[in-house]
């Protein structure tokens, strides 16, 4: 049997409580990895704390403080943790460094851009000139909501097999300006991109979505991404 790479699942935080939804977990076990939290710990560990995992999973969560890409805060701006955000810099950038594998979901996406240099919306309602999707759905976290049209070159069109795919949604924020060194390979019939890579690393994918709620109620398509991701870091070993 081939060895289960470990995989570092970021976590949110509130009131002394660090929180994972238990999605990520089933979705990384049901595709052969195991699942590990990651705590805030101090910056002198932050890398070796990396150096012990085979593969990097950015979660969902809170908004990201927009001090950390040259902004300041807006009216809409939600909750913000900036140690949860500077760590999480920190881990992404140690990785891709390492060329560890990357899979990042919904804020997991953000934090990726923001790290190589990128910027998002503080909220997309108030930004966005023209009309957008609901991005926050009203319907149940399994449900989809609205569609992505993926880039024919890109790896998540491989993952898929299909340039149009049905997504759930649940953010406010989302890439604005992308990092040099993220091609966007995914966007909403609105514009909104749903979907990144990175231009060179074997897998650094990114999606503002949650395919680990769709993937732990069996779509096909959810699971094989989190199968791609658990793969890559099985090589990585």
């Amino acid at each position: 049997m081939p060895i289960k790479p470990i995989i570092g699942i970021t976590m949110d935080w509130d009131e002394g409580f660090y929180r994972l939804n238990e999605a990520y977990v089933k979705a990384v076990m049901e595709a052969g990895g195991i699942p590990v939290g990651l705590p805030y710990a101090g910056e002198d560990d932050g890398e070796r704390i990396i150096n012990t995992i085979n593969g990097l999973l950015l979660s969902g969560g809170g908004d990201i403080n927009p001090i950390l890409y040259g902004e300041e805060p807006l009216p809409r701006l939600g909750r913000v943790i900036t140690e949860r955000d500077e760590r999480e810099i920190q881990w992404t950038i140690a990785a891709i460094q390492k060329k560890i594998p990357i899979l990042a979901v919904c804020r997991g996406l953000q934090i990726l851009n923001v790290a190589l240099g990128g910027t998002v919306y503080q909220d997309l309602y108030a930004q966005k000139k023209r009309e957008t999707l609901l991005h926050s759905q009203t319907s149940l976290r399994h449900e989809t909501s609205h569609f992505v049209h993926l880039r024919e070159d890109s790896k998540l069109y491989k993952i898929a097999n299909t340039k149009k795919i049905a997504v759930n949604s649940f953010h406010h924020q989302a890439i604005k300006e992308a990092a040099k060194d993220l091609a966007i390979v995914g966007v909403a019939s609105d514009g909104i991109v749903e979907a990144a890579e990175h231009k060179t690393l074997p897998f650094c994918l990114g999606v503002q979505w949650h395919p680990e709620a769709l993937a732990v109620n069996g779509d096909p398509m959810s699971l094989a991404l989190f199968r791609s991701f658990i793969a890559a870091c099985r090589k990585e070993k």
